[in-house]
């Protein structure tokens, strides 16, 4: 098991002794849930990336696939809850016994660095998109001639958005690089921080 730190929407791992397994996720899940209205089916994925999500649909290059949605952290929830850098507040202990309870995940596995101290985690099944399923490929395999496969088929972006009483939000979307098969998995590159 390891604990992440995101520097910008890229990960960076930090080792750790703990040897966390991984929760299941029930099917009536928001995170599962989201994925069928969006056109995605949420299953096992290959070579042992433990589930995936996989488009039901044709999906054509620059097509906005979904929003990463989750809890929002600040920098210290996240150092006290996942990196251990800081001491655990009452609430820090309330969420951890909640997360346990409810049988959610505490790996930090899903956090992505928003800027100005603020985290999206995507962990916690009951508050998060399918999105959270989308596994890690290599960058696109582009040559000269042009785009020539690559299990890369996503990129992460955020977007400046406002509310209904206009204050901006930054938010996340996961956004086609390229035209996706039906029954394709979908996967961004993690980036070479998270290894």
């Amino acid at each position: 098991m390891h604990y992440l730190r995101v520097i910008g929407v890229a990960f960076c791992s930090l080792p750790s002794s703990d040897d966390v397994s991984r929760p299941i996720i029930p099917s009536d899940s928001f995170a599962h849930q989201s994925g069928f209205v969006g056109g995605f089916e949420i299953r096992p994925a290959p070579d042992g990336k433990g589930m995936g999500a996989f488009s039901t649909v044709a999906i054509e290059k620059g097509t906005t696939l979904g929003e990463y949605t989750g809890e929002v952290l600040t920098r210290a929830e996240v150092e006290a809850r996942y990196w251990g850098t800081r001491k655990e507040s009452t609430n820090d202990r309330k969420w951890r016994k909640s997360r346990g309870r409810r049988n959610q995940g505490i790996s930090g596995d899903y956090l992505f660095d928003m800027g100005n101290d603020l985290f999206i985690d995507g962990e916690d099944a009951d508050v998060s998109s399918w999105c959270r399923f989308a596994n890690h490929a290599d960058e696109l395999n582009d040559s000269d001639e042009g785009f020539d496969g690559g299990a890369c088929n996503t990129e992460m972006i955020r977007r400046l958005s406002w509310d209904e009483d206009e204050s901006q939000q930054l938010r996340l979307y996961m956004v086609a690089l390229r035209d996706i098969e039906p029954q394709e998995e979908i996967c961004y590159d993690y980036g070479g921080e998270y290894w």
